[in-house]
């Protein structure tokens, strides 16, 4: 199974690159596509940096593990991006192949506001990995949605922009392998 995981990436960080190692150690999925979204219909005036020098970052950080890779699908696609729009073009791509949406805690509370939420709970697998604020674990009665055991991340994209922008270090929360990279791009957009 192929674990679509989807995000502006902006900066992709250590936090993302730990759930999906979580992911697959754990037997969740065999490996993990990351999907950059160019826009996120929820988060319409995100500060973003562009696309293609997100998906450039991501894929550098994954670079080292062949179970992980970036993709640029939703480049393509009408915006804004609907993740039932994607994950039914995977499933045209690659008809041979199972998908699973990977998605934080935080999003599950607007899941069901999402376009084509039915199609994608019956259709598709769901994995939810934990973010800060209260659980809804107990709450959600649906086996297609499975509940990941994955450490939290002490620090968000926004906040690591917001580190950057304020002349702070960021090592301890991007890979090394991009750090340079996404300094360097945030700091020209500012």
């Amino acid at each position: 199974m192929t674990g679509l995981f989807f995000g502006s990436f902006n900066p992709i960080h250590r936090g993302h690159l730990q759930i999906a190692r979580c992911l697959l150690e754990q037997g969740f999925v065999d490996r993990i596509l990351f999907v950059v979204s160019p826009q996120n219909p929820f988060k319409k005036g995100q500060e973003l940096l562009d696309a293609e020098k997100r998906i450039e970052i991501a894929a550098k950080a994954v670079a080292g593990d062949e179970r992980m890779e970036v993709s640029d699908i939703e480049l393509s696609m009408p915006r804004p991006s609907y993740t039932i729009d994607t994950l039914n073009q995977f499933s045209r791509l690659n008809p041979e192949e199972c998908f699973a949406l990977i998605m934080g805690e935080d999003n599950l509370k607007n899941f069901p506001m999402w376009k084509g939420y039915e199609a994608i709970r019956q259709k598709y697998s769901v994995l939810v990995y934990p973010r800060g604020g209260s659980s809804l674990q107990g709450e959600i009665g649906d086996s297609r949605i499975r509940f990941v055991n994955a450490p939290l991340f002490p620090v968000s994209s926004t906040e690591i922009r917001e580190k950057i922008k304020n002349g702070e270090d960021i090592t301890p929360f991007v890979p090394a392998e991009v750090h340079d990279l996404v300094l360097n791009y945030y700091r020209q957009r500012w």
